[in-house]
């Protein structure tokens, strides 16, 4: 499991994202970055929580520097024009004389305690939004799986190369991750607080429901399992409930699917076909084993398969299918295919 700050500390990413960093703290990001390929996607998804909770930073807490130094001006001119304590009239044979008003002059020092004090307080301010600013954690997983249970009680399992990012705690009226690459959600249910991932551009918001989202590029997969699921993409949306899934391409296209009952084998290792064709039940075997497994020609594709199996080895889900449709299995290196004369 890696985290996006490794090798330093938040406080050098914040800075880095904010703008702020040194010549020196950029180039340690830069070679952070180039140290591996897939820290990239980590610091893009550490980006857009970062802006999001800055956003809603500022909307809590918004320092108006401009009205708070109008507001001592004033003070200190209604200060600066107050008259003298009255003085009696004398009268003199011609006319009659009033005392004029005396300004006060203001020391130096007065105006250097208030422009001081302005920002303290400004200042007091600033570092109570910065407090009140979750802290992002991600986690990533490279050549493996991992379940994760999130503050809220949500259950994740991540597969192979993704990346999970969300604020410290969970808290707040939205419970809003980050995802790229995929992971199955098992969402612990909370009407008032939605929960919504971010996924390559495409919002997925429920309240608790379970569901997969696959989601390497903008080509974007949700499978329902469980409730009610809602997915939209710039002015497009789609509701989906058990057994129901869509794809979104990157033109914002979103197509109804059936979902794939074998949407979880990878963290499972649950397969369920049914009259399914092969060439399907190659591509699940692909993402569930995380195996390269082909087909030695295109008339095998034709081919369907009724079978279910459990916790399985590769070598013997092969053998299964072999046997069933009269095939036999080659492997080279780290690639197995399936040969046959296919079917009809």
């Amino acid at each position: 499991m890696n985290t996006p700050n490794e090798h330093f500390s938040d406080e050098l990413l914040a800075r880095y994202l904010a703008g702020t960093a040194t010549a020196a703290e950029i180039e340690q990001v830069r070679q952070w970055l180039e140290a591996s390929p897939d820290r990239s996607s980590e610091l893009a998804a550490y980006r857009k929580l970062w802006e999001r909770s800055q956003a809603v930073g500022q909307k809590r807490m918004q320092v108006n520097t401009d009205a708070a130094w109008e507001k001592m001006r004033m003070r200190m001119h209604t200060v600066d024009t107050a008259p003298e304590p009255s003085v009696a009239p004398v009268r003199k044979p011609e006319a009659i004389v009033k005392p004029m008003p005396v300004k006060r002059q203001l020391s130096p020092s007065f105006w250097a305690a208030a422009v001081v004090a302005l920002v303290a307080v400004a200042f007091g301010w600033l570092l109570l939004t910065h407090k009140t600013t979750p802290e992002l954690v991600s986690i990533s997983t490279k050549n493996n799986t991992f379940e994760k249970t999130l503050p809220d009680g949500t259950k994740v399992f991540l597969n192979h190369h993704s990346t999970l990012t969300y604020p410290e705690g969970l808290d707040g009226d939205l419970r809003t991750v980050s995802l790229t690459g995929e992971a199955f959600f098992d969402v612990a249910p909370d009407a008032s607080h939605p929960f919504i991932i971010d996924a390559n551009g495409t919002e997925v918001r429920v309240v608790g429901t379970s569901f997969n989202v696959k989601a390497y590029d903008e080509a974007v997969r949700v499978d329902v399992k469980t409730g009610k699921v809602e997915v939209s993409k710039a002015s497009r949306k789609a509701v989906l409930t058990p057994g129901e899934g869509v794809k979104i391409e990157a033109d914002t296209i979103l197509r109804s699917i059936a979902a794939d009952p074998n949407m979880a084998a990878y963290r499972t290792q649950v397969f369920e076909f049914t009259a399914t064709s092969l060439d399907e039940v190659v591509k699940s075997l692909r993402s569930g084993y995380h195996a390269d497994v082909r087909l030695s020609n295109e008339q095998l594709a034709n081919c369907r398969l009724t079978v279910r199996l459990e916790q399985e080895t590769l070598d013997a889900t092969l053998a299964v299918i072999a046997e069933t449709l009269n095939l036999r299995i080659q492997q080279q290196g780290e690639t197995y295919w399936l040969e046959g004369k296919g079917c009809q």
